[in-house]
This record gives C-alpha cells, sequence and structure tokens, in this order.
C-alpha cells in the first residue's frame, strides 16, 4: 500500500499539512486535518482516499510534538470507544428498566412499589411512565401496596 509522509505545522492560524511529493493543504481545525489531507492526497494522486497510508508528523515551533499528539489522539479514540459501547449497555439498562416497570405496574403494584423495584425515585418512575404510550392499568384498578 503507498504511503504518505506529511507534516504538520500552525502558521498564520491555520494547520498546514505538507505532504512529501504531493503538496500542502491547510485546515482551520485540528480535528478536520485527516479528512482533509487524505481527500488532497487523493485529488492530487488520483487515488482514494482509503487506498494508502499517511504517516503523521507534528512539528509546532520547531519542535517534534509527534509522540504526544499521537499517544494523546490514541487516547481519545479510545475513549470515546468506550464511551459509546457503554452509551449503548445504558441505552439497553434503561429499556430493561422501562420494561421492568411495566411489569410490575401491569401485574397491580403501586408505581412507588415500582419505583423501590428498579432503585429510582417514585417521581423518576412517573416521569418514565408518563413520557410513554400509556400500557399501564388505569387509576382504581386493584393495586397491590
Amino acid at each position: 500500500m503507498t504511503s504518505y509522509d506529511v507534516t504538520v505545522t500552525r502558521e498564520d492560524n491555520l494547520w498546514v499539512a505538507h505532504a512529501d511529493n504531493v503538496g500542502a493543504t491547510d485546515v482551520e481545525h485540528f480535528q478536520d486535518l485527516d479528512v482533509e489531507v487524505r481527500d488532497y492526497i487523493a485529488g492530487m494522486t488520483d487515488a482514494e482516499p482509503g487506498d494508502f497510508v499517511i504517516h503523521w508528523r507534528y512539528e509546532i515551533n520547531g519542535r517534534d510534538v509527534t509522540d504526544a499528539l499521537a499517544r494523546f489522539m490514541i487516547a481519545e479514540r479510545e475513549l470515546r470507544d468506550v464511551m459509546a459501547k457503554e452509551a449503548a449497555k445504558a441505552a439497553e439498562r434503561d429499556a430493561a428498566r422501562l420494561d421492568a416497570i411495566k411489569a410490575v405496574r401491569s401485574a397491580g403494584l403501586s408505581q412507588r412499589v415500582a419505583a423501590d423495584v428498579v432503585g429510582l425515585s417514585h417521581q423518576r418512575v412517573h416521569q418514565l411512565v408518563s413520557s410513554q404510550p400509556k400500557l399501564l392499568p388505569a387509576s382504581g384498578q386493584n393495586k397491590l401496596a
């Protein structure tokens, strides 16, 4: 696979990326570098953005800060992955909790008791139940304390 060495510097409030044997482009925001540089190289070489590897080097005011930025970007990506998985698990838990509330309510328990079952305040259970279509027993039906 073809690879390109790209050196990124900061010039005139822009991030400037110099791709060896290709040319240079600039972006305003650091987070845009990968996409924009890939598009630039692809356009200049008639390749697809995923058809080559970029070896990044970051130089700020003459100092090589590549290792520090690479460690940060890896840690950031790993944290985002973890957070996405945790968000998915939280959504799964929330759906299961709502199903549990509906189940105990449809079995005749009060909202206050349902709150005790799922470990929430009765006010929060009321909010959750109120935001759902009315599938729970109507007031006045047999409720167990």
